[in-house]
């Protein structure tokens, strides 16, 4: 299949988000939620967008452009971190309809306003100001027992961090370590899978 290389920009990001934001494989699972709120507002998976979160009061940073995309993908990935000051700050990765063309400017723009959430992750301390939930269950108050026992998580070998993913119907679920030097839980990614991603921009 011939790859079409697009540009990027030299930014970085959480390397979290650089697995999950080029990640297009459908899962199966148990049914999980496929939302997280921050502050009272609650973002949906495959239906918030950039201008919902920036009219929440967010400030939004392009942190990386997706670099590869294939002939016949419809969408094109883009990863943003929010934030309201330290301590009220996420990431999330968004997608547009994509031309097929090399040239992406036309989608950039697009994904600062019309881009759709894929993919969100919240961390202990870029939310320690702000009550982050995922399921009911405070991002402070996590585990990975929680990631274990609630989510039948298993450990995640690509990685050397501490990490466990949960693989769930619509998506999956990612925990992880904030470095290879400590063992407790300090972020968590939701990921919507792409295939759910298209059906539901199809509803």
């Amino acid at each position: 299949m011939k790859n079409h290389k697009v540009i990027t920009k030299n930014i970085t990001i959480l390397a979290v988000l650089l697995v999950l934001l080029f990640s297009f494989t459908g899962c199966s699972g148990p049914e999980a939620p496929m939302e997280a709120t921050i502050d009272g507002n609650t973002i949906i998976l495959g239906q918030t967008t950039m201008e919902e979160l920036i009219d929440m009061g967010y400030e939004a940073h392009l942190e990386r452009v997706q670099d590869v995309a294939h002939d016949g993908d419809e969408y094109i990935g883009f990863a943003y971190s929010l934030d309201k000051g330290a301590g009220n700050q996420f990431w999330v990765s968004v997608c547009v309809p994509w031309s097929g063309s090399t040239n992406i400017n036309k989608e950039t723009s697009l994904s600062a306003t019309e881009g759709i959430v894929r993919t969100i992750t919240f961390s202990k301390g870029s939310t320690e100001k702000v009550t982050a939930t995922y399921d009911g269950t405070s991002i402070q108050d996590m585990t990975f027992d929680y990631a274990l026992d609630d989510w039948g998580a298993e450990k995640d070998d690509s990685t050397t961090l501490l990490a466990y993913v949960a693989e769930v119907k619509d998506g999956s679920l990612r925990f992880s370590a904030e470095n290879t030097t400590t063992e407790e839980l300090y972020d968590i990614s939701i990921r919507l899978s792409m295939n759910k991603f298209e059906k539901m921009q199809k509803q």
